[in-house]
């Protein structure tokens, strides 16, 4: 599970790096992309990149609106990501 949360965390570290570059907020964004694009992306299933933002949600990491997301809790994604959560 950690290895599978670690690569979402870094997707959406690695997006939000990306949109911030282009002036971008770099702590919230639109995705405009669905989970099932993003699993096909990571070489994951619909179900578990599902799971996974859902798991950043409940521990207060990720705020999701439709398809808008914002990171609570940047130092959390980012432990997330280096795979140490």
């Amino acid at each position: 599970m950690r290895r599978l949360s670690k690569r979402v965390a870094t997707f959406l570290l690695d997006l939000l790096q990306r949109l911030n570059a282009r002036g971008y907020s770099a702590s919230a964004a639109n995705l405009y992309v669905t989970h099932d694009e993003i699993g096909s992306y990571l070489g994951l299933t619909l179900e578990t990149v599902s799971r996974m933002f859902a798991q950043l949600k409940r521990s207060g990491t990720l705020q999701v609106t439709q398809r808008d997301f914002r990171i609570l809790d940047p130092a959390a994604l980012r432990r997330a990501a280096a795979g140490s959560d």
